[in-house]
């Protein structure tokens, strides 16, 4: 472990690394969809995707450009961004002809849920049931009551260039984190299917950076909060425990008792109201067990999270600084989606065409990724 950590610890090295994980999410994005269209030979699509990702990574060697890198030309990108965000919301016209179901799988999920009906048995238009969590829910449903739940990735996007810049002070650095979410392949596939994916973990790593710059000293001065908000996150994304371990594990053992019972009644409080008003109206025990969201994700092999979640439980323990923390949990994220994806591309086949599971999932680590590459940059 003490090998990992000095890597992580290496600037250098670790700044490499975390770009290569967004070069290759972003890049198998391309390779899947690209494939699909011929109107560029997908050839030229990634040699050209490939020189501009050399460009972006090389950007920090420009001196001029850190000059030209002002507070108002970051607010100026973040503006624009948002604007082609929503405009990217109503790109598909009529989407019962893709072949994509996440917009309607969250839209009659948060009605069934609003309305009380057990939302688990019931299947969307292409015949895939929902594994939403409430606290996934809880969060999309402002923009079910808006209209149109795609908004919720132009908040995230926001809310991810508001973290950054309260974390940050370099404008450039600030430019070139907005800038690699801004124009992710993933994050643009998820924007126009109006996918929730990568939000929900963006909510997670915002809230890392803004707990962090307030509570920067102790994590636990607020512990009823801190529960509330830890319950409701946990239950977004089950994959986002592991960055909220190496997140909180060491501060929680290191905080007193009175501290840590506070935290763990108003989690425990709040994730069992957000479980309750999904499986409450269940129709028998048994019903449950079948349709729930657990089940029905698909998680990878128990054996494998239990690893997962124990080398998360060690890099917590060596994550003592902030940047430690999002590199860990960058790589552990993205290593754990690399083994579902893995195990669903052994038992369906790899067509990148025709595979249902697909690399989406790598996207998990990307919020986590782009904030650890950040510090690697205020480092130099």
């Amino acid at each position: 472990m003490n090998g990992i950590l000095k890597f992580v610890k290496g600037n250098q090295l670790n700044s490499i690394l975390l770009f290569t994980v967004y070069f290759v999410v972003n890049l198998l994005f391309l390779t899947k969809y690209g494939i699909r269209q011929s109107f560029v030979p997908l050839s030229i699509l990634v040699v050209v995707f490939s020189v501009a990702n050399v460009f972006l990574f090389s950007a920090g060697k420009w001196e001029r450009l850190k000059k030209i890198i002002s507070g108002k030309f970051v607010y100026i990108l973040i503006a624009g961004i948002a604007l082609v965000y929503i405009a990217l919301c109503h790109v598909m016209k009529d989407p019962y002809k893709m072949n994509i179901d996440r917009w309607q799988t969250l839209e009659f999920s948060l009605e069934y849920w609003i309305k009380g009906k057990y939302i688990y048995d019931t299947p969307n238009f292409m015949g895939n049931l929902s594994s939403y969590l409430p606290g996934q829910l809880l969060l999309s449903s402002i923009f079910y009551f808006i209209g149109n739940v795609g908004y919720l990735q132009v908040a995230a996007f926001l809310l991810f260039a508001y973290t950054i810049c309260l974390e940050f002070k370099s404008n450039f650095i600030r430019f070139i984190g907005i800038l690699m979410l801004g124009i992710s392949l993933a994050y643009i596939y998820d924007v126009v299917c109006k996918s929730d994916f990568i939000a929900s973990f963006i909510a997670v790593a915002a809230f890392m950076l803004f707990w962090h710059s307030k509570f920067k000293h102790d994590y636990f001065q607020k512990p009823i909060l801190l529960g509330i908000s830890i319950g409701v996150l946990c239950l977004t994304r089950s994959v986002v425990i592991i960055p909220l371990i190496i997140f909180l594990l060491r501060p929680f053992l290191n905080t007193g008792w009175e501290k840590k019972i506070k935290f763990g009644l108003s989690l425990l409080l709040t994730a069992g109201i957000l479980l309750a008003s999904v499986f409450l109206p269940a129709k028998n025990l048994d019903h449950l067990l079948q349709y729930n969201p657990l089940t029905l994700q698909g998680q990878s092999n128990k054996y494998v999270m239990l690893f997962f979640i124990v080398l998360a439980i060690m890099a917590s323990f060596y994550a003592k600084r902030i940047e430690s923390v999002f590199s860990f949990s960058a790589y552990i994220t993205f290593l754990v989606m690399v083994s579902f994806v893995t195990e669903k591309y052994l038992i369906l086949g790899f067509d990148f065409q025709s595979n249902f599971f697909s690399t989406t999932y790598l996207a998990a680590c990307l919020p986590f990724c782009i904030i650890g590459y950040c510090y690697t940059k205020r480092k130099e």
